[in-house]
């Protein structure tokens, strides 16, 4: 899976989106939602939701630790399914924590699709430094993260 790109939309009166036709025909029209870090929400294929939740799983143990982690995920995620048009709903939980009101930004980050709140993705984007050497400093991290 590849999705790529961003896409400004609108909630309905529902709380229902529409994801780019590109992203949903690699995605299909089953997903999992959950909170995201930075204050988002991602946007899971079922099979990409499902290898998710199997690595959660395999972390559980006994420990009260990692089962409060497993409950905190579990209880904050939903799994909804696309309409004849393609929308679904975003459950009011995930709203309120990704601070969304009517616009939104749907951005591609490889294998899941993440929904920000306008307000949070521009000032998210203000504070990235679009310049030769900001480009450079990021490209630093990555192969860190990488190696």
């Amino acid at each position: 899976m590849l999705l790529l790109g961003t896409s400004q939309q609108k909630l309905d009166d529902k709380n229902r989106i529409r994801l780019p036709a590109k992203f949903r025909e690699q995605m299909g029209d089953q997903y999992v939602l959950t909170q995201f870090a930075g204050g988002c929400i991602a946007v899971y294929s079922l099979a990409e939701g499902s290898k998710l939740i199997d690595q959660i799983v395999s972390c559980e143990s006994l420990s009260p630790e990692s089962a409060e982690i497993v409950r905190q995920f579990t209880a904050t995620s939903a799994m909804v399914d696309g309409d004849s048009q393609g929308r679904f709903m975003l459950p009011d939980n995930l709203v309120q924590f990704a601070n969304i009101t009517k616009d939104v930004v749907v951005v591609g980050s490889i294998s899941k699709a993440e929904i920000w709140s306008l307000e949070r993705w521009q000032e998210r984007h203000s504070k990235v430094d679009n310049s030769v050497a900001g480009f450079n400093e990021t490209l630093k991290k990555l192969n860190e993260l990488l190696s």
